[in-house]
């Protein structure tokens, strides 16, 4: 198989629609989606559960910034992921490379190769083919070219409506969306000699884009894992930002601390940045901390939803001893 030119990516986060967290067996039952291939299990540091990998097959065009013709035929590889017993994955990727025949081949071919498409129209140079197919999935992705969006958006929603969830989460909060692109740069004049470049950016407040530019081909293997991993932070950064932003906002018979005591019980202990990142790229979670520093907002939010909650509790106790008094 031909160099990788690029990697591209969708990562779909959610509360999985369920009263209280799944154990071991529980969590196993749900992520058992094809039968005779088992559910990949870590207990430590924190619980991860991966569900056997899938294979969709995709005959498309590649959206590129420079709109020249990439129409691609392969699959797009999909599993869903359950972290912390709490948090809900779906997570699609593809690598794109040149094809070696330029005649289309059986569906067979494609199907030895899960997660592999081929080019297989006229493309630029290696190194500006995978700028311009980079760009082109983070910014120009539509209905017409790669939807990986779709394939991850389908494996969540098959998930959460799982029979056995009750659907009635502690939480509410709304799903997010990491869409990401890795590419390899080798160095140049030993500048940046074994670095990975990496740029994070909000694009909106459900969407995320991610570019990561790795020094080796190798490296390309751990990016997916790393990008689950910023997309879980970023979605309790995004959760509990948004309730406590709700929670600010005064409204009549409503016990804010009745919506923020959850967050505290079922939310706060997942917080481990880097813990399932591949120890390759786990630089860059330093990286992040540093700025925009994911772990210093983490630790304010949390302090002030603990101050919120222990205002709330005095005013109750406040109230019930004045109520006793008059009594």
């Amino acid at each position: 198989m031909n160099e990788p030119l690029v990697l591209l990516g969708e990562v779909r986060t959610a509360l999985l629609p369920n009263a209280g967290g799944l154990a071991a067996r529980e969590t196993t039952a749900l992520l058992s989606l094809l039968p005779g291939q088992r559910v990949l299990m870590r207990e430590r540091p924190l619980a991860l559960a991966i569900s056997p990998g899938s294979a969709v097959g995709v005959d498309c065009r590649l959206a590129t910034v420079s709109g020249s013709d990439s129409r691609a035929i392969g699959t797009v590889a999909a599993h869903a992921i359950l972290v912390g017993g709490r948090v809900m994955q779906s997570s699609a990727s593809s690598t794109v490379v040149r094809t070696a025949d330029k005649n289309r081949r059986p569906w067979s071919h494609y199907l030895d190769q899960v997660g592999t498409l081929e080019v297989w129209h006229r493309i630029a140079d290696d190194a500006a083919a995978a700028v311009d197919l980079t760009e082109g999935f983070l910014e120009g992705s539509g209905a017409t070219t790669l939807d990986l969006g779709s394939v991850s958006d389908r494996l969540l929603t098959r998930v959460r409506t799982d029979p056995r969830l009750d659907q009635q989460p502690p939480v509410r909060s709304s799903a997010t969306r990491l869409r990401w692109a890795a590419r390899v740069a080798p160095p140049v004049g030993g500048t940046v000699r074994g670095r990975t470049l990496f740029a994070f950016r909000l694009e909106d407040e459900h969407t995320r884009s991610v570019r990561i530019m790795v020094p080796t081909a190798r490296d390309l293997g751990a990016v997916q894992r790393f990008c689950e991993d910023l997309a879980v932070h970023d979605w309790l950064l995004s959760t509990l930002g948004a309730a406590l932003s709700e929670a600010d906002r005064p409204m009549p018979e409503r016990d804010p601390s009745a919506e923020l005591a959850p967050l505290l019980e079922q939310l706060v202990h997942l917080w481990m940045p880097g813990a399932h990142t591949p120890p390759r790229l786990r630089e860059l979670w330093t990286r992040l901390e540093s700025d925009p520093g994911f772990t210093r907002q983490w630790t304010a939010q949390v302090g002030h939803l603990r101050d919120r909650l222990a205002v709330a509790t005095l005013a109750a106790l406040r109230s019930a001893k004045i109520s006793t008094v008059q009594w």
